[in-house]
């Protein structure tokens, strides 16, 4: 249905429609407009959108069509994506509920007009199905102005590195037929990076990690934007697989030493001021590291590092899922065991993991974690975002840490990819944004009759949440303390795909925190596989 739905738009495939067919408007025509600061417009209908048929057959929806996207349709249809979420099959037809989402140029090049919609539809039982009937249930726009669009400048910025033909534009699938299992590669890319001045000179300089057998890159930013790789000069283009790194100041001595979490062990390095790093230590007892992240957790005016750690699967054949698998897949508790490392001065660290309390839920296949001082005593809190599960807050008591996500349900049982904090609604009060999986298909199967049909109820949605999406919770002050309240569903803000890092930002410098989402996974040979 995907498909026909995209060459019905696209190409205008008169075939794909049934002799019956009706439909509702497609762009309603009551559209309050709204304006931000920078250009951005959003157009939202008036009230609730009705049910009453507008356009009959072909010549009904060439029309709407025409409404919907202009006078050439083929021509300035940009982008488009089709998503069923819901099917049922009924005696003489089935239903579907879709999601569609459309680029669309508008006045030349200098705008483009994003459409968000959900559509109901109805389709006959024949081979191919025909589509009989659509009603628009959900309806919006979003306008971008002249100059509003970010450009990529990858290759004006990176383009004079040696290197950037043939390692930065090759991908997973160049490396994955050129490497061998002794590399350590990892097929799905989760390498971060991390950014800093590591010489001083009030210019911010990048750090990113990558694959086994890959050299880590260090760029030093030029007066005019563009970077020099100083890598080898550094002495940090290591070749073991590493997930993240921290650019921060360990040692209280002004400058940003750096924290590498390889698959050997967390490397500490110590920067000279000039962007030259000299190794210190490292802690080989995180295993299989994701990511880092850094807070004086217990106000000595250190900054400790946290260390997520996410498979307990690691030998020296084999890594990740070929080890071991989540088991429940939502709710699993045999992932690996993340560490908390206290900076004890002069680069030592030890692992404060069970001193400090973080021990409690501590093996969820986590991927990211973020610290806050969410309830303002003082002391950073952390919440970890775990993958097929509940995630945990871990609130601070003067340096010792409760788990207490459940109690402030939001434990967010899905696919946790990623958190930020941030402040969305100018409260004053920590907000929390937690990335997850929207599947499509997962949402399309679970809610069919025989899948739910003599299971668990509390289960099934269980299942069903792991399918939705992101989590946005609105943190306040209430009469039992300090509470979130999940907003996720009101504020349309959990359709953030497959979803693995975000952010706040505001992107308009309107004064509002806006979100960033990372998202995606590796492409087949049909864009339509995933």
């Amino acid at each position: 249905m995907s498909k026909r739905l995209k060459s019905l738009l696209g190409a205008g495939d008169r075939l794909v429609l049934a002799d019956e067919f009706a439909s509702t408007e497609l762009r309603p025509s009551l559209l309050i407009e709204k304006q931000y600061h920078g250009g951005l417009r959003t157009l939202r209908p008036r009230g609730q959108l009705g049910a009453v048929t507008r356009h009959k057959g072909w010549a009904g929806f060439a029309a709407a069509r025409g409404i919907l996207l202009g006078e050439d349709p083929s021509q300035l249809l940009k982008r488009l994506s089709v998503k069923v979420i819901d099917l049922e099959e009924l005696e003489s037809e089935f239903t579907a509920e879709v999601l569609v989402e459309m680029g669309v140029g508008g006045f030349g090049d200098e705008s483009l007009r994003q459409i968000n919609a959900t559509w109901f539809t109805r389709w006959t039982k024949e081979s191919p199905p025909r589509l009989s009937y659509l009603q628009v249930e959900h309806y919006e726009e979003c306008w971008l102005g002249p100059g509003q669009r970010f450009v990529d400048i990858s290759a004006a910025v990176l383009g004079g590195t040696e290197h950037y033909p043939a390692q930065v534009l090759r991908g997973t699938g160049d490396w994955a037929t050129r490497l061998t299992r002794l590399g350590d590669f990892s097929l799905t890319g989760h390498h971060g990076l991390a950014v800093g001045d590591v010489n001083g000179d009030g210019l911010e300089d990048l750090y990113v990690c990558d694959g086994g057998s890959l050299p880590n890159r260090l760029y030093l930013q030029q007066k005019d934007g563009t970077v020099v790789d100083i890598s080898a000069e550094a002495g940090v283009d290591w070749l073991e697989d590493s997930r993240s790194a921290l650019l921060v100041d360990l040692d209280n001595d002004g400058d940003e030493d750096l924290i590498v979490a390889t698959i050997a062990m967390v490397v500490f390095l110590e920067n000279d001021g000039r962007g030259h790093f000299s190794l210190r230590g490292g802690h080989p007892g995180a295993r299989y590291p994701f990511s880092l992240s850094a807070a004086d957790y217990d106000n000595d005016g250190l900054l400790d590092i946290h260390v997520c750690v996410y498979s307990a699967g690691d030998d020296a054949e084999r890594r990740g899922f070929e080890v071991n698998a989540p088991r429940p897949f939502h709710d699993a508790g045999n992932g690996g065991r993340n560490v908390l490392l206290k900076n004890l001065g002069d680069f030592g660290f030890a692992d404060a993991t069970a001193a400090a309390g973080l021990d409690a839920a501590n093996s969820r296949w986590s991927f990211a974690a973020a610290w806050e001082d969410y309830d303002r005593d003082g002391d950073p809190d952390l919440y970890v975002a775990n993958d097929f599960g509940r995630n945990c807050l871990y609130e601070n008591e003067g340096g010792r840490f409760r788990q207490i996500a459940d109690k402030l349900k939001i434990e967010d049982m899905a696919s946790g990819m990623s958190v930020a904090w941030g402040d969305y609604n100018r409260d004053g009060c920590s907000d929390l944004y937690v990335g997850n999986m929207f599947s499509a298909a997962g949402n399309r199967i679970s809610r069919q009759k025989l899948f739910t049909l003599g299971s668990d109820p509390d289960l099934v949605g269980k299942l069903r949440r792991m399918a939705r999406g992101n989590s946005l919770f609105a943190g306040g002050q209430g009469e039992r303390g300090y509470g979130f309240r999940d907003v996720s569903e009101e504020s349309r803000s959990y359709l953030g795909q497959w979803a693995w890092s975000s952010g706040f930002g505001d992107l308009n410098n309107d004064g509002w925190e806006d979100l960033v989402i990372s998202n995606g996974f590796l492409t087949g040979r049909e864009p339509d596989d995933l």
